[in-house]
């Protein structure tokens, strides 16, 4: 009875991990309402030239939404945008890194070079969109350090 009960187990195991890999990814080919949404970030004035927009969520009625941003623009299509509501808006653009070692050591990672965009559009994010259903989700964004 008690290999039985391990069959078991392993059988009912591998079923999670297949429900877990298939099942309820989001994005296409799911029922969701989702919305296409595009727009602009500026940098002081100039377009980004890359960066990562990403749309999360203000509730748990939201899903998440990212973009790669290339020459200022982004664009999120409806069967990967988010659903109607307020999300809370991220915008990073990381500092190209070098192969070099800050000490020149070998082994020793160098310190992470900061953020192009400030703080207060990416880890502490003022950000807002409100995503509407059926109707052009155009949000620009400005951004100054």
């Amino acid at each position: 009875m008690g290999s039985s009960l391990g069959a078991d187990w392993r059988r009912l195991s591998s079923g999670i991990v297949v429900l877990a890999l298939f099942g309820g990814c989001g994005g296409a080919g799911d029922d969701l309402p989702r919305q296409e949404v595009s727009g602009s970030v500026i940098l002081q004035g100039e377009p980004l030239s890359e960066g990562m927009i990403q749309l999360r969520p203000e509730t748990n009625q939201g899903t998440f939404a990212s973009a790669a941003i290339k020459d200022g623009k982004y664009s999120i299509p409806r069967h990967e945008g988010p659903v109607a509501g307020g999300y809370r808006v991220i915008i990073t653009s990381p500092p190209k890194l070098t192969g070099a070692s800050a000490d020149g050591g070998p082994g020793k990672a160098p310190p992470s070079p900061p953020d192009l965009v400030p703080k207060k559009y990416n880890a502490s994010s003022t950000l807002n969109a409100e995503v509407k259903a059926g109707q052009p989700n155009t949000f620009d964004f400005d951004l100054k350090k």
